[in-house]
């Protein structure tokens, strides 16, 4: 059932990257971002109301559609705030922003849901959701004004867009970084709770320690990446390195996973700072696509990654996690080597 639901997740983000981008380009970041973080608000905060797995899928679908409209958006508009050349940090900065987001959740909430259960911690996330519409609405207003008197969205572009060799290259590897992330922050402190029978408490904290690491790390690969480039030698050893650590989750020892998911938190980070900043630079139109570039490479990852939790699942069920994660982190190597045929 958590396969079931986290695919269904990934299935809205990415079905809808496309179409968010091509909104964006219409309409403008600020309105489509905004939008976004509407809709998937809303949905988390019914889907505290709802206890069947059907309806559970349905509303985490809407989840997905709603940061399908944010993200892209969000990459183009922080990058807005910075100097030209520091696309990079901008982004790495974004990704720290995520991380922190993902430690509450991995860690809060397992307190959260003890203290008051489920349903209300559910449904606090999208309200505290909601309260951050509001505050994108005070906060972008003025800055994200902008005339686009004689824009018009043409065919021809989208398509030179969607049909770009670098920008498919990097959703494909993307989707290994997202496909290492996924299993991790999705099974983590389910397989140390439920398999390796630690506190609860415990494992929240040890499942955040990824998260934690990407606070420092992201910023640290966007001024790398700004300063030195080399995107292609960066997001192979960082994939790499982080299918590693997958692999080296299979031990079942303290001593050995708490490195892994540090490492693999380190490098995970470096991969999706440096894909964004590679895939907004290589747009060559008009910058009203460029939220379009970002949503396409990012969902291909997505929408690609949406089997993964159900290929994990279905491993451990029969033939338990060490297996599933030395084949998580196989299947994470795969999906790096396209890069090698980045330009």
């Amino acid at each position: 059932m958590l396969g079931i639901i986290t695919a269904s997740f990934l299935i809205g983000v990415g079905l809808f990257q496309v179409p968010a981008g091509i909104l964006a380009a219409k309409h403008g970041s600020r309105k489509i971002a905004i939008f976004g973080i509407l809709i998937a608000s809303s949905a988390a905060l019914v889907s505290g109301l709802s206890g069947d797995i059907l309806h559970m899928a349905i509303l985490r679908f809407l989840v997905g559609i709603g940061m399908a409209c944010f993200f892209g958006p969000s990459v183009i508009l922080i990058s807005r705030y910075l100097e030209k050349g520091s696309e990079g940090l901008g982004i790495g900065l974004l990704n720290s922003a995520h991380a922190i987001g993902g430690i509450v959740g991995l860690f809060g909430w397992v307190i959260l849901v003890q203290a008051v259960g489920w349903r209300f911690s559910i449904a606090l996330s999208g309200g505290l959701g909601l309260i951050t519409v509001l505050m994108l609405m005070i906060a972008l207003q003025a800055e994200d004004e902008k005339t686009r008197t004689g824009f018009r969205i043409k065919m021809p572009d989208i398509l030179k867009i969607l049909f770009n060799k670098s920008l498919v290259i990097l959703g494909i590897t993307l989707l290994g970084f997202q496909a290492a992330s996924s299993l991790v922050l999705t099974f983590i402190v389910y397989y140390l709770a439920g398999n390796l029978k630690i506190d609860p408490v415990v494992a929240g904290f040890i499942g955040s320690l990824s998260l934690i690491i990407a606070l420092v790390s992201s910023p640290l690969f966007g001024r790398i990446y700004d300063t030195i480039g080399h995107a292609k030698k960066l997001l192979f050893m960082s994939g790499i390195a982080a299918a590693a650590s997958l692999i080296g989750i299979a031990i079942a020892s303290l001593y050995i996973i708490i490195p892994s998911i540090i490492i693999a938190g380190f490098f995970l980070s470096s991969g999706f700072v440096i894909v964004y900043a590679k895939a907004k630079q290589i747009n060559n139109l008009q910058s009203e696509y460029q939220p379009l570039a970002v949503s396409f490479v990012n969902g291909i990852s997505l929408f690609g990654a949406f089997w993964i939790p159900i290929l994990f699942s279905f491993v451990v069920n029969r033939l338990g996690y060490s297996v599933a994660w030395v084949l998580g982190g196989i299947v994470v190597i795969l999906l790096i080597l396209p890069v090698l045929k980045l330009k």
